[in-house]
């Protein structure tokens, strides 16, 4: 009798966990699957990335994200991080972030990171960021010397590490001993599970200061 019930619980169970389909990483990992085989075969509409994200985040246009998403040797991506949020910036809804490490084409180096936007069950690509798409770019140096160095210093930091993208330089923020969290550290030096931990505690505030030539991760208003 026992052994029926057991048996029959167990069936439930296993029923239940069918029914709930392929996990958001799973999910998320074979739309990217697909997003990068088009990106390499050429595919280059914006219609496959999201418009909302193109408007917030304009520095690359969705044909650019594809074009360096090609460069990339598909065979050597190895995932990295996944996480799950329900706002991106002042942007919510549901979110889920991937990173990657591999090498592109040529050989060099490569750390990927992705945002995926989910509306109405479907995905589409939000951000597509890769340290190849900062190393490229071409900047004058009258532009550089307009930017603030804290964009400077930011821009540094998110060609180095592309997975800090989503958090935001800190505008009008001065750094002080009530919104510091964390230790001052040099760009190469940035540890990304720590910051985002930080970034976790802290909210949809957190930032990154300037604090001479180092970076402060602040928490205003915390």
């Amino acid at each position: 009798m026992f052994k029926r019930q057991y048996w029959l619980l167990g069936l439930i169970v296993l029923a239940a966990s069918c029914s709930q389909g392929p996990d958001p990483k799973q999910r998320s990992l074979e739309f990217l699957a697909q997003w990068f085989n088009q990106a390499a075969s050429g595919a280059r509409e914006d219609s496959l990335c999201h418009g909302l994200g193109l408007l917030k985040h304009p520095q690359f246009s969705c044909v650019e994200m594809l074009e360096f998403a090609a460069r990339g040797d598909q065979g050597s991506r190895v995932v990295t991080g996944f996480s799950t949020d329900d706002c991106m910036q002042d942007v919510c809804g549901q979110f889920y972030q991937v990173s990657f490490s591999g090498a592109d084409t040529a050989g060099n180096e490569l750390n990927e990171n992705i945002i995926l936007k989910e509306d109405e069950g479907t995905l589409r690509v939000y951000l597509y960021r890769s340290n190849l798409m900062f190393s490229n770019m071409p900047t004058e140096e009258s532009e550089e010397e307009d930017k603030d160095p804290e964009q400077i210093a930011y821009d540094a930091l998110t060609a180095q590490f592309p997975e800090l993208y989503e958090y935001t330089p800190c505008y009008g923020v001065r750094p002080s001993s009530s919104n510091l969290r964390g230790e001052l550290f040099a760009i190469e030096d940035a540890d990304v599970k720590a910051i985002n931990a930080l970034a976790q505690d802290c909210g949809e505030k957190f930032c990154f200061a300037l604090v001479g030539q180092k970076i402060a991760t602040l928490c205003p208003n915390k």
